[in-house]
């Protein structure tokens, strides 16, 4: 019995993906599970290097492979946190559409030749059944988590007027809750953020300094001396960590930047610290609930402004009207299956400044126009939608004395246009925030 030929239909019948590599990245094997996936048998791939054959994994490929040809230890990819390293087709859809495969990957050391690895095996299992059955759990409870809260509206419609006062109180609540876990988070991320600045200096003048006793050891021309630096800078695999130091120090400033950002801006959202009616720039307002939104609009809406220059303050309750925009651009978001466009628009009209959200989604129907701000009136899937955002937001407006108006036509998207006078309602001043 031929144990080669054995070995070789022994692979190809796992429902796996086996790969061999050099410490060049070339492919020196495959399985059919490569094969009928890229169409490229292993004969012809031998040879070729696999960051080549996957561009665009190639980072992501190149820093695991490293990881084991440096450490001599396994590496792992999981699909929770990088779900399509390879773009294959999943082999066992569970629909019976094509899907892309969901991947668990294991980069094994092979090979030994002293201390040093030379050939790493990659081991592709398809998981897309298993991440299938967790995202479907995943969207159950996100769907029971909706018609719960359809249910809490549907006991809200005993009083509409009570469901206002609750949600204003909710926003305040929400409000003061964000600015004090800004403030909490803002101690440490400052002291971390200050600290890893710190630290890359420090790892920066370290590396010059090591530069700088290489060159030394380099003129003294002493072998004995050179071999211990050449033998400690091995062992100590010194090039991969002054390669990867400064990417690491960088990434999590970078982090740190981030979760600054977004702590900043769920601030600048809520307004805790100026809930009452003051003068407020409705542009930066919108701006600030684009980045809370960012979430829901960033993969499918493509954004236009058009701001006039020079807008006046609007006499309001800033966290309020941030409410009526935020409702205007999830429902824009939620209204385009596919990627579309939104138009923002912002100027001056007499005594009043006018903000337009225009979506490019299917349109309103003209028999849910006169329904439109009618409380708990949805055209959403159950379970989608409660049917309060637009009646909320009608009801903000009018409190400033401002107006809403809707344009749509079906199949050409649908506008939404904020007037709000400058000098605020009448009554702002004895207004209860």
């Amino acid at each position: 019995m031929d144990l080669t030929l054995l070995h070789e239909q022994l692979h190809n019948r796992l429902p796996l993906g086996i790969c061999l590599l050099n410490a060049e990245y070339q492919v020196l094997y495959w399985n059919d599970f490569f094969s009928d996936r890229t169409g490229q048998s292993s004969a012809t791939v031998q040879g070729k290097s696999l960051l080549e054959l996957f561009p665009q994994q190639a980072r992501y490929l190149k820093k695991k492979i490293d990881s084991v040809f440096v450490l001599s230890n396994a590496s792992f990819s999981y699909w929770e946190h990088q779900p399509h390293v390879f773009p294959f087709s999943s082999s066992r859809p569970i629909t019976g559409e094509e899907t892309l495969m969901y991947q668990n990957i294991e980069f094994l050391p092979v090979e030994w030749a002293g201390e040093s690895v030379h050939t790493i095996c990659l081991v592709v299992q398809d998981v897309t059944e298993l991440a299938s059955y967790f995202l479907a759990e995943q969207q159950l409870s996100a769907r029971l988590e909706q018609e719960h809260a359809e249910l809490k509206a549907l006991n809200d419609k005993l009083s509409m007027a009570q469901n206002q006062l609750l949600q204003s109180e909710k926003m305040a609540a929400v409000g003061q809750l964000a600015a004090g876990v800004a403030h909490e988070i803002n101690n440490p991320i400052g002291f971390i953020s200050s600290n890893l600045q710190t630290l890359q200096d420090y790892a920066a003048r370290l590396l010059k300094l090591t530069d700088f006793y290489e060159k030394v050891i380099s003129k003294t021309g002493n072998d004995a001396y050179l071999a211990m630096q050449r033998d400690t800078q091995q062992r100590l695999q010194f090039d991969f960590v002054r390669q990867d130091l400064p990417e690491l120090l960088s990434e999590s400033i970078d982090g740190i930047e981030r979760v600054t950002d977004i702590v900043k801006n769920l601030k600048a959202f809520s307004h805790v610290d100026n809930a009452h009616w003051q003068y407020a720039n409705l542009v930066e307002g919108l701006e600030n609930t684009l980045k809370i939104a960012a979430n829901q609009l960033k993969y499918k809406v493509e954004i236009h402004r058009d701001y006039a220059a020079d807008l006046p303050e609007v006499y309001c309750q800033p966290n309020q009207i941030n409410q009526v925009f935020l409702n205007l651009l999830v429902n824009a978001a939620q209204a385009m299956e596919h990627k579309g466009h939104l138009y923002l628009r912002a100027w001056q009209q007499g005594q009043s400044v006018c903000v337009e959200v225009r979506d490019t989604g299917p349109g309103i129907a003209p028999e849910h126009m006169k329904r439109l701000f009618e409380p708990f009136f949805t055209t959403k899937p159950v379970g989608s939608g409660t049917g309060l955002g637009l009646s909320l937001s009608y009801s903000i407006v009018q409190k400033h004395q401002g107006e809403i108006d809707v344009h749509s036509v079906p199949g050409s998207g649908a506008s939404f246009t904020i007037m709000l006078p400058v000098a605020g309602p009448a009554s702002a001043a004895s207004a209860v925030p």
